[in-house]
């Protein structure tokens, strides 16, 4: 180690182990990794320039000295971990409440006390259970399961990780989540997919972090498909020249739309600033995994009817800048006729009365037409706005885009215009649109939730009928409208860029599937599958949703037994 900058022996390692060849590979390998990391997102030139400054003498020898520091407490930087120190100097309205008895000497174990790094789901748990419970102790959150947290004030640090979108493992692993769950349902819906759509897919997904410089470049894609096992295969269909724009082309264009609509929105009020938008819903959804033995070739998963899986409708969602849905949901089912017979138009219409926060129309296709269209924005978007003026954010579908449609439902009480259309361009749905970025991913994963839990597996049952159809959107629609999810519909918009506002929020898994409901039983003695958004009962699948505990659900409960 001689002539090397900081190699005294106050920095020496105590275990032998750390010298081992083993260790030495390991090191070699990570330092390989932080270099591709560093390249991937342009903060490194490929090559040295051959001479070393006193500049980057300085910063060699601190990222030594950090190495060391590191390799002396044992703590390897793998792939998906990251060192993170916490500051202890920081002030809010998180406070240290004592106990009577032993909190003043309440430690944790001398072996917890290193830097270590703590997930993002854990921070937003941790940070999410301190707020609900203000006169919690660092003792109480322990019991509670947050023994991860060392300090009542590093919940301040925390807070500014999750609204930063956490660490830079973090936002990684976010990314390449987001990324991979677009390209699933792309291809399950057998719609083509190109390198460039992951692309454009991983740059909407980091879009929601602010001076992130992730470029979605080649070898970021090329290590992405590996890791997913995606490659290439033979096409039949050709690209028209429409769809060749550039990834710069897009970006572009999704920036001026940003800033053209950010000089619109302080003209109204947030309550009518609206995205709509169209989701395709399969009659039965699935997870497309399944656990199996290893050795398996080939796996099987049984259904009644390969139509359901197949087939789809649409649904349209509305929901505002505030954090609302608009009260109620359209829905699209697929005909072979186009239009309810008689017998099942006296059901639908039975349906609609109990399910009262959905309307239901019908098409060959299961898609909405100008016609259907416009009796979405009369029956669902008028009532709501009234003679209020607006602002409407619609994507390029040539079916809506006539500003003439909104002009003749849209009027005051001098039959003037009250509605503002603002049109996203074309491919630039994934980077601005909201409920494309954010939303319509949670409305899907309760869908899943729904018709793939293990009460319907063990009664050989599915939910893929009209009915079903309805009565699961009427769930989903009345799950998100609890105010519980009023910061992360906002959080949508803060993802698309077109609001700069940004709180901390739960999805909903944390919110209606949190591991530890599985611990707790329904009224009904039965185990629980969710926890109601609204009033934060834990409710077996029967009770919920063969009973519709929408129906019955009352005032959110005060009690802090969750």
């Amino acid at each position: 180690m001689e002539g090397v900058p900081g190699s005294s022996s106050e920095h020496e390692c105590d275990s032998n182990s750390l010298h081992s060849e083993e260790s030495k590979l390991r090191l070699k390998d990570a330092i390989k990794h932080l270099e591709q990391l560093l390249l991937e997102n342009d903060l490194v030139a490929p090559e040295s320039s051959g001479t070393i400054s006193h500049e980057a003498m300085q910063i060699g020898q601190d990222l030594y000295k950090s190495t060391v520091e590191i390799l002396g407490s044992k703590m390897f930087v793998e792939t998906e971990e990251l060192i993170m120190a916490e500051s202890d100097d920081e002030e809010g309205q998180f406070e240290e409440i004592q106990d009577d008895d032993d909190s003043e000497q309440y430690m944790l174990p001398e072996k917890d006390k290193s830097m270590e790094y703590i997930p993002l789901d854990y921070k937003i748990k941790v940070v999410n259970m301190a707020k609900e419970h203000p006169k919690w102790t660092l003792k109480t959150l322990h019991k509670q399961g947050c023994s991860r947290l060392k300090s009542m004030k590093h919940l301040y640090r925390w807070e500014e990780d999750i609204k930063h979108g956490g660490t830079i493992i973090d936002k990684y692993s976010i990314i390449n989540s987001w990324t991979y769950d677009r390209f699933v349902e792309a291809r399950v819906n057998y719609q083509q997919v190109t390198t460039r759509n992951l692309q454009e897919w991983a740059l909407s997904a980091a879009s929601q972090f602010e001076n992130f410089p992730f470029k979605a470049s080649k070898p970021w894609v090329i290590k992405f498909k590996k890791q997913n096992r995606i490659k290439q295969r033979k096409i039949t269909k050709y690209v028209t020249e429409k769809e060749t724009a550039t990834l710069e082309e897009i970006l572009a264009a999704a920036d001026i739309f940003r800033k053209q609509t950010q000089v619109l929105i302080p003209n109204f009020h947030k309550d009518f600033i609206i995205n709509t938008d169209q989701t395709g819903c399969q009659y039965q959804s699935t997870f497309n995994r399944t656990l199996s033995t290893q050795r398996a070739k080939a796996v099987f998963v049984q259904h009644k009817s390969s139509n359901k899986i197949s087939h789809s409708y649409t649904a349209q969602y509305a929901m505002t800048m505030s954090g609302k849905l608009l009260p109620l949901v359209f829905i699209c089912l697929q005909e072979a006729t186009g239009a309810f017979g008689s017998k099942v138009k006296k059901a639908v219409d039975e349906f609609v009365k109990i399910y009262q926060n959905v309307k239901v129309t019908s098409s060959k296709s299961g898609k909405l037409t100008t016609y259907l269209y416009t009796q979405f924005l009369k029956e669902v978007l008028s009532p709501y706005v009234k003679h209020e003026k607006f602002l409407l954010l619609i994507d390029s579908w040539g079916g809506q885009t006539n500003p003439a449609l909104y002009d003749d439902i849209f009027q005051d009480d001098n039959n003037v215009g009250t509605c503002t259309i603002k049109v996203i361009p074309p491919k630039c749905t994934p980077l601005c649109q909201p409920c494309d970025v954010y939303f319509y991913r949670q409305v899907k994963n309760l869908i899943k939730r729904l018709q793939n839990c293990s009460f319907l597996i063990e009664q050989k049952r599915e939910i893929a009928s009209r009915e079903d159809c309805i009565k699961i959107h009427a769930i989903v629609h009345h799950q998100l409208s609890a105010p519980i999810f009023e910061n992360m519909l906002r959080y949508a918009w803060f993802a698309s860029k077109l609001t700069d506002e940004r709180e901390v929020f739960m999805n909903v898994n944390e919110v209606c599937f949190p591991l530890d409901i599985l611990k707790k039983s329904c009224d009904c003695k039965n185990v629980t599958f969710i926890r109601c958004a609204h009033c934060r009962a834990n409710y077996c699948f029967a009770c919920f949703y063969d009973k519709y505990h929408p129906s019955t659900c009352t005032v959110p409960s005060t009690s802090t037994d969750e």
